[in-house]
C-alpha cells in the first residue's frame, strides 16, 4: 500500500507541472494580442461555468440528506415526535464528525474567512476544507439543521475562484479578484439572482466598486445565474400571488418604523449568533456540547413542526404569512434565531444569510398580521410587509444593505415594492449600526482580533505610516510654467498628479491629466496664456509623514485621486513628497508577508 506521503508528494509534483504548463499558456497569450481584461473575463467565464455547477450538485447532495432524513423518520413513526429528534442529532452530529476530522475542526470556511482570505492572504484559500465545509453544509440542512446555502456555495466558489486562479499562478491582485468572481457566482446561482450576487460580492468580500473589478464579478454572476436556471428553471425564487406596492405614501412611514425593527432584531440576530458559541462552550468536552446544541435544534423543530424544520435549498413559501397567527409567526422568528445560533455552533458550517432571510418575513409578517387586528386603518398586506422584512434584517445583520435590497427583489420579481425595499433596508442598516457597530461577519474576525475594511486590514493600515512608503522624490511643476514647459516636464514622470509649487517653494495646488486635456482641446485658444497656476487645484487632500497608511487610503478616496501630497507636520504647505495607492498597497503587501514569515 502506498505510503501517504508519497502520494501527497506526487500529488504536489503533479500539480506543480500542471501549473507550470499553465504559466507557460499565460505567457503567451500577449503574442495572441490578449490583453488584461479579455484574460479576466475569460477567467470570469471559467468560475461562473464551474460554480454553477457546484451549486447543482450541492443542492442535490441537500435533496438526498433530506431524502434520507425523511426516509428514517418515516420508519421510526412508533416512537412520534422523538424520531425528529434523533435524526436532527444523528445528523448534526455527523456533520461535526466530518468537520472535525476533515479540516481539524477548523471554525473558518465562511465568509468572514473569505473576507480574511482577501484582505491577509492575497485570496488564498485551501480547497479540501472548503470542500468539507460544503459538503458537511449539506447534510446539516437536509438533515434539518437551521443554516443557509448561500455561505458553502459562496465561499465554495471563492475556494474554485482562488485554486483557478493559483493554478495560472495569478498575482495577488488577480487572485483576489478571482475569488470575488466565485463569491458573486454563488450567490447568484444560489438565489437566481445575479445582480444581488455582484453586489454581495463588491460590498463584503472585494470591500471596492472600483471599474476594473466589476467586468469579471458581472460575467461570473451572470454564467453561473444562466447554468443555475437551465437546472432548476427561471422563476422566481419566491412566488407571489399577486404584485405589492405602495398604496399611499403615507405607508411609507411604517416601513421605516419596520426598519427600525428589523435593525434591533438584526443585532439581536447578530449577537445571539455567538452568544450561542460562547454558552454551549462552557459545556467540557466537544460532543456534550454537540449534544446539548443538536437536542436544542431538536426540540424547537418539534415545537414548531413542518414551520421550522429545515426547508432545504427553499428559501420560504410566502403562504406561511396569512396562514398562522401574529404571535406565533413572531415566536417563530424568534426561535428560528435560536435553532439557527445552536446549528452554527454545533456543526461550524452553514451560512447566516437564508436565516436571515426567514427571520425577518417570519418577524414582519407577524407583525403585520397583528397590526390589521388591533390597528384601524392597517391596510398593507402581510405579505408585503414580509417581503420587506426580509430586506431590513439582512442588511442590519449583514451590513450590505445595496445586497438585501437587490436580493429580495430579485427573489420577487416584484418591482412595486423597490421604494419599501430601499427605505426599509437604509433604515435597518443604520439602526443596527448604530447599536451594534460590528456585522454578523465582521463580528467573526473582531473575535479573532481581526479588523477588515474594505478589503484591507484596518490594524496594518493603521499601524503603517506614511513616512515608510511614500516617494520623496516627486516630480513637480512651478506655478508659472507655461503647458509647453508642463509638458516637458511630466514627459518622464510616472505620475498622473502633480503638486505645483509658488516661487517660495510653498505647495499651491495639485495639476492633473484632465486639467491638461482640458486646455490641450482648445489649445489654440489658451495654450499660449494659461500657466500651471491657472490650471492647479487649490482644493486637495494632504497627509504627514506621521500619518496612518489607512488616513493616507482614505483621503485617496475622499476626490477619487491617484496621489496625495505629503506635507511637514508644522507647515501644510512645505511639501516633502507625494504618495498613491500603489505605494500605500505595496507597503501593505510587505507587512502581510514579513507577518507571513
Amino acid at each position: 500500500m502506498p505510503d501517504l506521503d508519497d502520494l501527497r508528494a506526487w500529488q504536489r509534483a503533479v500539480s506543480a507541472r500542471v501549473s507550470g504548463w499553465a504559466d507557460l499558456l499565460i505567457s503567451q497569450l500577449p503574442r495572441l494580442g490578449i490583453d488584461e481584461n479579455t484574460l479576466l473575463l475569460a477567467f470570469a467565464v471559467i468560475i461562473g461555468s464551474a460554480v454553477g455547477l457546484s451549486v447543482i450538485v450541492f443542492y442535490k447532495l441537500i435533496d438526498l440528506a433530506q431524502a434520507g432524513a425523511l426516509t428514517a423518520v418515516g420508519r421510526l413513526t412508533g416512537i412520534g415526535s422523538l424520531a425528529i429528534v434523533l435524526m436532527v442529532v444523528g445528523g448534526l452530529s455527523l456533520t461535526r464528525l466530518l468537520v472535525r476530522y476533515g479540516t481539524n475542526d477548523s471554525d473558518g470556511e465562511n465568509i468572514p474567512d473569505v473576507m480574511r482570505a482577501v484582505a491577509k492572504r492575497s485570496g488564498v484559500l485551501h480547497t479540501w476544507p472548503v470542500l468539507v465545509k460544503t459538503a458537511g453544509a449539506a447534510l446539516a440542512i437536509g438533515t434539518g439543521g437551521s443554516v443557509g446555502a448561500e455561505g458553502p456555495v459562496a465561499v465554495a466558489g471563492s475556494g474554485l475562484g482562488s485554486k483557478i486562479g493559483r493554478f495560472f499562478r495569478s498575482g495577488p491582485e488577480r487572485l483576489r479578484l478571482l475569488v470575488a468572481c466565485g463569491a458573486a457566482a454563488g450567490i447568484s446561482a444560489a438565489f437566481n439572482a445575479p445582480i444581488a450576487g455582484v453586489f454581495f460580492s463588491l460590498e463584503k468580500v472585494i470591500g471596492s466598486f472600483g471599474v476594473r473589478a466589476f467586468p469579471p464579478v458581472l460575467v461570473a454572476s451572470v454564467i453561473a445565474a444562466a447554468i443555475s436556471r437551465a437546472a432548476f428553471g427561471d422563476s422566481p425564487v419566491i412566488e407571489i400571488p399577486t404584485e405589492y406596492g405602495v398604496g399611499d405614501a403615507s405607508e411609507l412611514l411604517l416601513y421605516a418604523l419596520l426598519g427600525i425593527v428589523t435593525g434591533v432584531v438584526a443585532v439581536l440576530y447578530t449577537r445571539g449568533v455567538y452568544w450561542m458559541q460562547d454558552l454551549l462552550g462552557k459545556i467540557r468536552g466537544i460532543w456534550p456540547q454537540v449534544l446539548m446544541g443538536a437536542l436544542l435544534v431538536g426540540a424547537l423543530d418539534v415545537v414548531f413542526k413542518a414551520d421550522l424544520w429545515g426547508q432545504g435549498h427553499e428559501t420560504l413559501s410566502i403562504e406561511i404569512i396569512g396562514a398562522r397567527t401574529g404571535y406565533f409567526l413572531v415566536g417563530l422568528a424568534l426561535a428560528k434565531i435560536v435553532v439557527t445560533a445552536a446549528t452554527l455552533a454545533v456543526t461550524r458550517a452553514g451560512g447566516v444569510f437564508t436565516p436571515a432571510l426567514f427571520i425577518g418575513a417570519t418577524l414582519a409578517g407577524g407583525l403585520a398580521v397583528s397590526a390589521t387586528q388591533v390597528v384601524p386603518g392597517f391596510t398593507i398586506a402581510p405579505e408585503a410587509f414580509a417581503l420587506v422584512g426580509m430586506a431590513g434584517l439582512v442588511a442590519g445583520s449583514t451590513h450590505a444593505p445595496l445586497t438585501a435590497i437587490m436580493i429580495v427583489f430579485e427573489m420577487t420579481s416584484d418591482y412595486a415594492l423597490i421604494l419599501p425595499l430601499m427605505l426599509c433596508g437604509a433604515v435597518a442598516y443604520i439602526t443596527a449600526r448604530r447599536i451594534y457597530p460590528e456585522s454578523i461577519y465582521s463580528a467573526w474576525l473582531v473575535r479573532r482580533g481581526e479588523r477588515i475594511r474594505l478589503g484591507r486590514d484596518t490594524e496594518v493600515m493603521e499601524r503603517l505610516q506614511v513616512r515608510d512608503s511614500y516617494n520623496h522624490n516627486p516630480q513637480v511643476i512651478g506655478e508659472g510654467a507655461t503647458v509647453s514647459q508642463i509638458l516637458q516636464a511630466i514627459g518622464s514622470s510616472p505620475q498622473i498628479e502633480f503638486p505645483v509649487m509658488d516661487e517660495e517653494l510653498r505647495l499651491v495646488g495639485m495639476l492633473t491629466y484632465d486639467d491638461l486635456r482640458t486646455v490641450l482641446s482648445q489649445a489654440d485658444r489658451y495654450a499660449a496664456v494659461v500657466v500651471a497656476g491657472d490650471l492647479a487645484n487649490p482644493s486637495f487632500e494632504r497627509v504627514t509623514p506621521e500619518d496612518s497608511l489607512a488616513t493616507a487610503l482614505q483621503k485617496l478616496t475622499v476626490r477619487g485621486s491617484h496621489y496625495i501630497p505629503v506635507v511637514d507636520a508644522a507647515a501644510a504647505d512645505r511639501l516633502v513628497g507625494v504618495i498613491g495607492r500603489q505605494e500605500i498597497l505595496a507597503a501593505y503587501d510587505r507587512e502581510l508577508l514579513r507577518e507571513a514569515d
